[in-house]
């Protein structure tokens, strides 16, 4: 069970008994009873933000180190309100065997320019019919560094990310066929 869960059941039953204590004949004074009736419309509150990330939200948390990437949304910033664009990533971890496995997550980071525009193609290429894994990358290498082997200018794989130093990238690539077992005779 998530913490989430905890809390939101926790929460129901202090709803349920300082209900309960308030309608019963109490020798409470009034104040004591508009107090219990402030805090449980707090709690009312807390429940109803809380169903919003057990309904399905997309997650803020870091992607996972290995994943099949199953679909990409980009929602680019709007102008006319000042809302912020996000990119959204729906995905499911990978095993050893590089397996998709448990059941799908979607996950948000922040709209920029660059990060957009990969993702787009990320997008292109599964409306292809392509199957794309991922994987996070922990050397941060900028487009300006120069490839230590070739000496060359660095191009990888399509990465999401921001640019600045230390955050980590993500490169997509082509999923490779799944390994059948040998067939018996």
């Amino acid at each position: 069970m998530t913490p989430l869960a905890v809390a939101l059941t926790l929460a129901y039953v202090v709803v349920a008994a300082l209900l309960l204590n308030l309608n019963l004949a109490t020798p409470y004074r009034a104040w004591i009873k508009v107090l219990a009736i402030v805090l449980v419309t707090g709690l009312y509150i807390v429940a109803w933000w809380g169903h919003h990330q057990l309904m399905g939200w997309a997650t803020a948390d870091a992607l996972p180190e290995n994943f099949r990437v199953h679909w990409v949304t980009v929602d680019e910033p709007d102008k006319v309100t000042g809302a912020d664009g996000a990119i959204y990533f729906w995905v499911r971890r990978l095993d050893e065997a590089d397996l998709p496995f448990g059941p799908p997550r979607a996950h948000q980071i922040p709209w920029d320019e660059k990060s957009a525009e990969q993702a787009q193609e990320v997008l292109e290429q599964l409306e292809e019919g392509e199957i794309l894994n991922g994987t996070m990358s922990r050397s941060v290498l900028r487009e300006e560094e120069l490839d230590a082997e070739t000496g060359e200018q660095y191009t990888g794989e399509a990465s999401v990310a921001g640019e600045g130093g230390g955050e980590p990238m993500f490169e997509f690539f082509r999923a490779p066929p799944p390994s059948l077992p040998p067939k018996g005779s």
